[in-house]
């Protein structure tokens, strides 16, 4: 019983650590973070993605602000402050992140995140080309 217990134990990873790789892999040449104040900076190169992918990078930027405990470690966005980052206007916006709810983004009532869950899939879209 122990053995099989055993087995089991191997498949728990903590979230952190199966995030952080695949998050930094994502954003690395496309935005910054201030350490003091969580501050998510975009790169020239950020420039170059299409909106939805922008939005994608802002989010994950956010998630991983809470993984280094950067910043106020919240995990969501209003529309406002999403449109504001990636340069159009908030009803644009909203409308992106409509496309992307489901595929990738959860809307709640504190703004729009990127589930936990929904990480490997975000950043695998960031990446291709």
């Amino acid at each position: 019983m122990d053995a099989k217990k055993s087995d089991l134990q191997g498949l728990v990873v903590s979230q952190d650590d199966i995030a952080t790789d695949v998050v930094a892999k994502a954003l690395q040449g496309l935005v910054s973070i201030v350490k003091e104040t969580g501050e998510i900076l975009p790169s020239a190169s950020f420039d170059a993605l299409d909106n939805s992918r922008k939005i994608l990078v802002y989010l994950l930027g956010l998630r991983a602000c809470a993984l280094l405990n950067l910043g106020d470690k919240r995990l969501h966005a209003s529309p406002d402050e999403i449109a504001d980052f990636i340069g159009v206007t908030p009803q644009r916006a909203r409308e992106y992140l409509s496309r992307l709810k489901g595929k990738y983004l959860l809307k709640s009532t504190e703004g729009w995140q990127l589930p936990s869950s929904r990480i490997s899939a975000t950043c695998s879209e960031i990446i291709k080309k």
